[in-house]
């Protein structure tokens, strides 16, 4: 197979691509999508669309020895219904085994164009080259006019990392190395937050200075962490600003990073923010701009990098609360369309939908890892008959527990105070192996015998 350009960078991240289920259809080659503008001069833009993907996503064939996968990017770039731009380019990854590729890489690409003050839009088309899987996402793309004279900042481009660098590369610009970022999302698995950006229309030549503030504000505009201020002197009318700031120690939800530049000599200010996401496993976002969309964002994060079998697995813990028909379309589904009917399955459920926290889910998942922990044995916990009863009536009000006696059977009586005015629950070690039966119980639809205390001394 001819050797391909090779145009991207590889990371090794643990969590990404958030936003991708409702951006592309189910069984789709998923990819984060991104872009920053670029003053070229005060009518035209130089705009960067970054793309990134997951390297386990692509097929890898053998080649010369080696394992080699290879995609293509397709842009297109339109003003109303008339194309202006038409543009592809190719890259190749290479393995020595199977071992080499993790679904925690990510690949990275990008491409520049310059374009007049407009308002586009931008079709871009992702295709495995070993294989028939292609992904697509639409992106509205202005280009807004840079000021001639007055103090301008360029988009704020956050970047995995960000390194001074002499070497020419598709990330080369202005001395630096600068690796995009394009789902902004940051974690334990990258916790630096990095960023380039370009200052115009400083009072150069000057004896004066300027300054640089950056600060990070919640989804609310409550600021959460701020930079000491630097001073520089002005050495150049246009300047480079990079910068990195630790997020690990935010709060997982959405966030706003807000770089602030003054010109202490023209007095004047220009200011930018970027949206950007902190991901934490254990967290759920405190504060976000609506709940509705954190809580959609934040949910896909939970799924969008479990295996099949992990998804399969949780969907059979919910059999007891999920209708017949919810259950055929998911054995329907492919992988990705799985993931996407999980995040709305909880989602129709939340009996808080105004705060961004799904409490449905994070109790009823408690009560299955209690059930495993505790009901396991020749069966999952969870489809045991206490499994059943923890999760769709929740944690008894009392437990009350009788141990084996040279008479009778161990068994437990679980009541449940607030349900249907009490309701008892009768559970007995039938089998006298650990797993606990369910012979009676007052709740309505359940198994009823008045005669219940037989299954404890059968000789009775």
């Amino acid at each position: 197979m001819k050797r391909l350009g090779c145009l991207f960078a590889l990371i090794c991240c643990l969590h990404f691509l958030p936003n991708l289920a409702h951006a592309q259809p189910e069984g789709a080659l998923q990819f984060a999508l991104d872009y920053a503008r670029f003053r070229m001069n005060t009518n035209t833009a130089q705009v960067e669309l970054y793309v990134a993907l997951p390297r386990a996503q692509l097929r890898f064939v053998q080649d010369a020895g080696e394992l080699l996968a290879a995609f293509e990017v397709q842009v297109t770039i339109s003003l109303g219904d008339s194309a202006v731009v038409n543009h592809a380019w190719s890259a190749h990854t290479i393995a020595q085994d199977t071992s080499e590729i993790t679904r925690s890489q990510l690949l990275y690409t990008q491409a520049a164009f310059q374009l007049p003050v407009n308002n586009y839009h931008a079709f871009v088309r992702v295709r495995d080259m070993n294989s028939a899987l292609l992904g697509a996402q639409k992106l509205e793309l202005p280009v807004e006019a840079f000021e001639s004279e007055k103090l301008a900042l360029s988009d704020i481009e956050i970047s995995s990392r960000t390194t001074r660098d002499t070497a020419w590369s598709p990330f080369y610009k202005n001395r630096y190395t600068v690796i995009p970022n394009p789902n902004a999302t940051f974690g334990l698995a990258l916790p630096m937050l990095y960023t380039y950006a370009e200052i115009y229309n400083l009072s150069h030549p000057s004896d004066s200075s300027y300054s640089v503030a950056y600060r990070i504000l919640d989804g609310q505009g409550k600021q959460m962490k701020s930079l000491p201020e630097r001073r520089r002197p002005i050495i150049g009318k246009q300047l480079v600003e990079v910068g990195a700031c630790n997020v690990v120690s935010l709060p997982g939800g959405t966030y706003f990073l807000e770089v602030r530049v003054t010109d202490h000599g023209t007095k004047q200010e220009a200011f930018r923010r970027r949206k950007f996401f902190v991901y934490r496993e254990e967290e759920v976002p405190p504060a976000a701009q609506t709940a509705g969309e954190v809580g959609y964002e934040f949910l896909m994060l939970q799924y969008r990098d479990r295996p099949l079998a992990e998804l399969d697995k949780e969907f059979k813990t919910v059999r007891y609360i999920s209708t017949k028909e919810e259950q055929k379309i998911y054995a329907s589904l492919e992988e990705q369309g799985k993931r996407d009917f999980l995040v709305k399955f909880w989602q129709s459920r939340d009996q808080s939908p105004e705060t961004p926290r799904n409490e449905y889910r994070e109790d009823y998942l408690t009560r299955v890892k209690y059930s495993q922990d505790n009901f396991s044995g020749l069966r999952e916990g969870y489809e045991t008959d206490m499994g059943r009863v923890l999760l769709v009536y929740a944690q008894p009000s009392e437990i009350e527990r009788f141990p084996s006696s040279s008479e009778n059977r161990p068994y437990q009586i679980w009541k449940y105070f607030e349900l249907e005015g009490g309701v008892e629950f009768v559970f007995v070690d039938v089998n006298n192996w650990g797993e606990y039966k369910l012979v009676h119980s007052t709740a309505r639809g359940e198994l009823s015998d008045t005669d219940w205390e037989r299954w404890i001394n059968p000789s009775r």
